[in-house]
């Protein structure tokens, strides 16, 4: 900011030819004033100049009260049993998005219906060739009933259509346009906090959009503060937070989409994060011309938005790969399966579990099996581990070990056959929990809501790295499933013989009881659900570890591996062809020297 110095040069020029005009302007007026008439004369000169002024008066009132009033704009709702929506006749703006079935985490009364565009924190615009925007039209209210509404301003025609059920509605802009070429949409939105983990939150809101080419469906990086990105031809764009969207669909798609996304910060803890687009309409107009849109504004509910058979549904982030396979081909059809029995969500997650494990079974007690192997060749492993002590003979040590598994029929790796198959059924369940709609809400034990956090203790005070990664916060089930794995870990380790040095197998000890400690801090805000299910699967596996040793006999087994070393052995067709070329070597090679 500039700071005054004081009246420089310019200034005081200034103030003094003011000075000389004034006292120029007072000596003209004295040289040409008129002649003093009487006193009557001089009352009714001044009555006239009083009427003069009242007139002057009176003419610049009725110029005033000529001018039509400035525009009013009108708020008009249209709504059904899921969704209403209010428009505003200025730029036919949609100034609310409410849904009836739902509410902000907050609000455990569910008094107030949750609106996504509360106080007009969302600007869509339809732009047109030479700069015509639909955002500066005045528009009049020339047919409306509970579901439609037309607008128009004598150029301009914008139809609005609820659909009966659901969150959909049809919005048609219709005109002539002065200009040839592509009209442009801006569209951008303040999305507000809806859920209780704001980072959660953060981390799954994003742009979504599906490609025209080959029709997949793409999202912009939510993780990421700052994000951006020019697309190709694309059929629809979705503005997507975690458990709901808006999605914006041209009869034509459009031609291509600058999109961009920022996250809330600390500072804000009620914004979740600013969409912003500018996206070409891949639709030319020219003269008279109707632009159709198809608008969803609802949940991120997987078999809704699948009825709309233009794949919405791939909104819903269950990974990549195999894992987003698993999710939507298995886990999706079986949770809603159990859903269809009433059964609360406590239950349905057990049920899971239970089906999931029941269908490992048997590659469970196959493991089960290869284990108890290995825990009744432990003395002879032990023999094995005294007799190769040193360090140079951790070979021979190692080769032993090996011929004694071959000998009895046993594997170290069978027992990480279950894990490597469930590996994928865990990787889909930590996709799925947090992008299910349907544990919204939902209370289980102390849990009030399996879709976030179930904190049993938490403080406001900030603490370094703390706050950060783990939370402000400590969340029953994930404690549990800590402490769950931490008992499972220890079980195994008691289960499996040592076949390494001392020295390696404390250091693999102490690796396993960290990873637990780590997946804490990792799930401590994620979904109560998720580390329900987590929890759950570490008991039954406990009850079916216990099971299984129950049934299993050492002794038979120890009885069948004695029986088995008794027994000739016969080799393979493999061994046998191998055998039978290093016979033939030999014999070549003995031929060669005798000649």
């Amino acid at each position: 900011m500039e700071q005054n110095k004081g009246i420089d040069k310019n200034q005081i020029a200034g103030i003094l030819l003011i000075g000389a005009i004034m006292l120029g302007f007072g000596w003209w007026q004295t040289k040409n004033a008129p002649p003093v008439e009487p006193a009557m004369e001089a009352t009714q000169d001044v009555e006239q100049g009083i009427e003069d002024e009242l007139v002057t008066a009176n003419q610049t009132v009725d110029v005033v009260t000529s001018v039509p009033d400035s525009f009013s704009p009108e708020e008009v709702t249209l709504s059904n049993a899921e969704l209403s929506l209010t428009f505003s006749t200025a730029g036919a703006t949609m100034t609310s998005a409410a849904l009836a079935d739902y509410h902000t985490y907050d609000d455990t009364a569910k008094i107030e219906a949750l609106d996504l565009i509360k106080g007009n924190s969302q600007v869509f615009d339809v732009r047109l060739p030479g700069g015509e925007a639909l955002s500066t039209k005045e528009f009049e209210v020339i047919g409306s009933s509970s579901r439609s509404l037309v607008l128009s301003d004598g150029n301009t025609r914008v139809t609005i259509e609820l659909a009966e059920v659901g969150y959909d509605f049809t919005f048609i802009v219709n005109g002539t346009a002065e200009s040839s070429g592509k009209p442009e949409i801006y569209w951008e939105r303040s999305a507000q906090r809806t859920e209780k983990g704001i980072t959660t939150e953060r981390q799954y809101s994003s742009f979504v959009y599906q490609l025209n080419e080959d029709g997949d469906v793409e999202h912009l990086a939510g993780r990421g503060s700052d994000k951006s990105e020019t697309t190709e031809p694309i059929n629809w764009l979705a503005q997507k937070q975690r458990f709901f969207s808006l999605i914006i669909h041209p009869e034509q798609g459009f031609a291509s989409a600058d999109i961009a996304t920022l996250n809330g910060d600390d500072e804000n803890e009620n914004l979740v994060k600013e969409f912003s687009a500018t996206a070409q309409l891949n639709q030319t107009v020219s003269g008279a011309y109707s632009l159709p849109f198809t608008m969803y504004v609802g949940p991120n509910q997987y078999q809704l938005l699948k009825t709309y058979d233009e794949g919405y549904e791939k909104a819903i982030n269950f990974g990549w790969g195999i894992f987003g396979a698993i999710g939507r081909g298995v886990v999706v059809p079986i949770f809603n399966w159990l859903e269809g029995y009433g059964f609360g969500y406590g239950l349905i997650i057990l049920i899971m579990v239970l089906i999931i494990k029941l269908t490992l079974s048997p590659l469970t007690f196959a493991s089960y099996r290869s284990m108890a192997k290995m825990r009744v060749l432990k003395p002879e492993i032990d023999i094995i581990n005294e007799k190769f002590s040193s360090e140079k003979e951790n070979v021979q040590k190692q080769q032993a070990i090996m011929s004694l598994y071959k000998e009895a029929g046993a594997s170290p790796l069978g027992g990480c056959v279950p894990v490597i198959v469930q590996m994928p059924i865990l990787f889909a369940m930590f996709r799925f929990f947090p992008a299910s709609i349907e544990l919204r809400g939902e209370s289980f034990l102390w849990a009030k809501d399996l879709s976030t956090y179930d904190s049993i203790i938490s403080w406001s005070t900030q603490i370094p790295l703390i706050s950060t990664f783990f939370g402000n916060h400590l969340s029953l089930f994930t404690l549990l499933m800590t402490a769950s794995t931490i008992l499972y870990t220890w079980m195994n380790q008691q289960m499996t013989p040592q076949t390494g040095s001392s020295d390696q197998m404390k250091q693999l000890r102490v690796i396993m009881y960290l990873m637990p400690l780590m997946f804490m801090f990792v799930l401590n805000s994620f979904p109560s659900g998720l580390t329900y299910y987590y929890f759950l699967s570490n008991i039954i596996t406990f009850a079916m570890q216990w099971g299984i040793r129950k049934t299993v006999n050492d002794e038979v087994i120890l009885a069948k591996i004695d029986a088995k070393r008794a027994q000739p052995k016969k080799e393979s067709k493999f061994q046998q062809r191998m055998a039978e070329m290093q016979r033939q070597q030999n014999k070549n090679r003995s031929q060669r020297r005798n000649k």
